[in-house]
């Protein structure tokens, strides 16, 4: 007799389970305890888009070996550093790496949080960050990161990503930074900037993405993760002098002004670096200036990656609050310290009643700031009625995925899957996908009328999703939703 396997059976009918309580607002029952089970659902539920995501953070530290090994690089025998061969006396050959399992152990460990000493609360801060700065060669191929990308995305089911990178000439700001100076006042800081030329690299810029696009379609082909949408958001690092600071600002803002592919303005790096601390205001207060210059240019930010502790109470006191006035951002990352701000149920009133999305990212919280369960604000803002959105922040350094974050997200903080289904719907109505939105006014139960009540597009469906990229990927995701939950 043919033997017939239970597991759909048994996976079919643990989700009736689970979506039923969800459906009904309790907490979920069966699979939250049996967390094999609910990633198994999981990994096959439509999750729309990855908004806070770092390129050079995605890959896993064996993807980076791997590269570095067909690349014919080295590894620093004394930081674990990539660096290009031949190799000496202080680097060993990554190919070698294969064959010596300390050597390999050593390198992801170094490359990523996968050593988790819980024994030092600063550690996987540390660490996380300085990850960074090792990867070295290996990041240089960015075609082969971003292809790498949207195969995990596809994995996933992830259909739309927002990557952080960095988009600049090979001399980065600095001869014109250096030249311009920084004296306090913008807008002469600016039209200094533009006299020196800042801006005579934004074609080379372009071009750059151009052929990079290119060799991303080739190494992607019709296989995985070809069908998912890539937008740019550029990054600004946070911990240079105000002068490289500003010019790295203005650059960006110009550069997403010019390509539709740049969607947006970010600042990265450690929250609570002296700088950082030191010139937050001043740094709110030039994005401020560029926001009244380009009006159209979206905004996310990094604020709140912070915690009790971590910096001092006047730190703690205003980041957030400060992020999303004068710094215009219509998304924030982490939000971890909302409970230490000045006026925090005022920060979280603006947040809802201007609909700033806060990117909850649940591994990298635990891991840099130690940050979980109860302790993880991700409730409060819901409570408060502010948008989330589910990221991975870096998934390879964090040894995670947005599968594990959705997990995450049932098992650590006690979601539905109503909230899971509100948070990927989120996470393409913040976007910053042009067009207008499939939804109105970002109300889940009243679809735009061109297209409510269809089951496919018709012809004023079919011209509000041609007209609209941002309501063509939610119309995609509400189609992968209804089939998911068919099938299930």
């Amino acid at each position: 007799m043919k033997r017939i396997s239970m597991l759909p059976v048994v996976v079919a009918v643990l989700f009736c389970v689970f979506l039923s309580a969800c459906t009904a607002g309790r907490s979920p029952g069966l699979p939250a305890q049996d967390p094999v089970v609910l990633r198994m659902l999981l990994a096959q539920m439509p999750k729309g888009a990855e908004l806070h995501t770092h390129l050079s953070g995605i890959p896993y530290g064996e993807h980076y070996i791997a590269w570095a090994a067909k690349d014919g690089a080295c590894i620093q025998s004394h930081t674990g550093r990539i660096v290009p061969g031949p190799c000496n006396g202080t680097s060993i050959d990554a190919a070698k790496a294969y064959a010596k399992p300390d050597l390999w152990n050593a390198e992801v460990n170094a490359l990523s949080v996968r050593q988790d000493r819980r024994d030092n609360r600063m550690w996987g801060h540390d660490q996380f960050f300085a990850t960074f700065g090792l990867f070295g060669e290996a990041k240089d191929n960015k075609a082969r990161m971003i292809a790498h990308a949207a195969r995990q995305a596809a994995r996933d089911r992830v259909q739309y990503l927002e990557l952080m990178i960095s988009i600049y000439g090979p001399q980065w700001v600095t001869p014109w930074a250096e030249k311009a100076g920084w004296d306090g006042d913008p807008a002469a800081t600016l039209e200094r900037l533009r006299s020196a030329g800042l801006f005579k690299g934004i074609p080379e810029a372009t071009a750059w993405l151009d052929d990079t696009g290119a060799d991303v379609r080739k190494r992607l082909g019709n296989g995985p993760g070809s069908d998912v949408g890539i937008r740019y958001i550029n990054q600004i690092f946070r911990g240079a002098e105000p002068e490289y600071v500003f010019a790295q600002l203005a650059w960006s803002f110009e550069l997403a002004s010019r390509d539709p592919r740049v969607v947006a303005v970010n600042m990265v790096g450690p929250e609570d670096s002296p700088i950082s601390v030191r010139d937050y205001a001043m740094h709110m207060d030039m994005i401020d200036f560029l926001h009244s210059r380009y009006p159209d240019v979206a905004v996310a930010l990094h604020a709140g990656e912070l915690t009790g502790g971590l910096t001092t109470p006047e730190a703690l006191s205003d980041h957030i609050r400060l992020a999303v006035t004068k710094g215009h951002a219509k998304r924030i990352g982490h939000g971890i310290d909302i409970a230490y701000e000045d006026d925090p149920q005022g920060t979280l009133a603006f947040m809802r009643e201007n609909r700033v999305a806060l990117e909850v990212l649940l591994s990298s919280n635990d891991v840099i700031l130690r940050v979980s369960g109860r302790e993880h604000p991700l409730r409060t803002y819901m409570a408060a009625g502010v948008p989330v959105v589910l990221s991975t922040d870096d998934m390879g350094v964090g040894r995670t995925t947005l599968t594990n974050e959705y997990v995450r997200a049932v098992t650590d903080q006690g979601l539905t899957y109503a909230d899971l289904k509100r948070a990927a719907r989120n996470s393409l109505e913040f976007s910053f996908l042009p067009g207008i939105s499939l939804w109105m006014e970002g109300d889940y139960e009243r679809m735009a009328p061109a297209c409510r009540g269809d089951e496919r597009p018709d012809k004023d469906c079919a011209a509000l999703l041609g007209s609209s990229e941002k309501a063509a990927q939610q119309w995609k995701l509400e189609q992968r939703l209804r089939m998911f939950e068919a099938r299930n």
